[in-house]
């Protein structure tokens, strides 16, 4: 099977995650029922409902394409993908902690991989409108804009990005040796996987799990202006379809930044 992402399917996803978006919103500041799912990790009915509107779109786009959303997989309901060339990976709200707490970092993240390489990635912001979209052949862009990864430029130092504060600053740092981390940037949700692609921040480290709808959508878009995730495990590129859909340790960063590390392979 051969499937391109073409103008005409960007157009149709944008629209699908803007719909997407504008639902969450409505449960925004709302007193949205609660749930704990079985990773202890929050749930509610902004997640169903976002979701919803994402797989039903996704079917009229690529019918003959597998999907893999979050809250269907968490039900039991994820399906068989060992023999599909492409598959979708969908986040229908990512940093549902922060929409609980009525804070902006939350997202929606939907990739396309391919051969277990994701190829196009879309992430919106709902309170912001930002849109960031990309992929092989594709380009990267914000909000239609093209961005790009940020240039080292050792008399600058490097920015790092993170959310758990900067208790990681340290092992970051040996690991650098001389390429000292002059700022530290904190946001939350997915947005730090693509503020690494729009330039923001070189790098971004992270020593807590996560699943492979968290970081496809960024990746796909990194991966086309020469980003990339890599497994602190294993040193390689972050692979997709595994068992659990279930991500260690990871690094976030540039090509460029990467050769700087001296010991990157640090296990969890």
């Amino acid at each position: 099977m051969n499937f391109q992402i073409t103008a005409d399917h960007v157009d149709e996803l944008k629209n699908l995650i803007k719909q997407a978006g504008a639902e969450i919103l409505k449960y925004f500041h709302s007193d949205v029922v609660i749930r704990v799912k079985l990773d202890e990790s929050p749930v509610t009915d902004a997640d169903k409902a976002s979701e919803d509107i994402i797989v039903s779109g996704l079917k009229a786009i690529a019918p003959n394409i597998p999907i893999i959303a979050e809250e269907l997989t968490e039900a039991g309901y994820a399906p068989d993908i060992e023999n599909s060339d492409y598959f979708w990976l969908v986040d229908p709200l990512d940093g549902t902690k922060e929409f609980i707490k009525g804070t902006p970092d939350f997202v929606i993240n939907i990739s396309l991989v391919h051969h277990d390489v994701p190829v196009f990635g879309m992430v919106y912001v709902p309170i912001s409108g930002d849109l960031y979209y990309g992929g092989k052949n594709i380009g990267a862009f914000l909000n239609d804009r093209p961005i790009n990864t940020k240039k080292y430029d050792v008399n600058v130092g490097l920015t790092m990005i993170g959310q758990e504060g900067q208790k990681s600053l340290p092992l970051m740092q040996k690991s650098l040796g001389e390429n000292k981390i002059e700022s530290f940037v904190m946001r939350g949700s997915s947005i730090k996987f693509c503020m690494v692609a729009d330039g923001t921040a070189h790098f971004y480290p992270r020593f807590i799990p996560t699943y492979e709808w968290d970081t496809a959508a960024a990746h796909a878009i990194l991966l086309e202006i020469g980003g990339d995730i890599i497994d602190f495990e294993t040193g390689k590129r972050l692979s997709y379809r595994k068992n659990n859909y279930l991500n260690s340790w990871l690094l976030t960063t540039t090509t460029e930044v990467l050769s700087l590390f001296s010991n990157l392979k640090i296990t969890s």
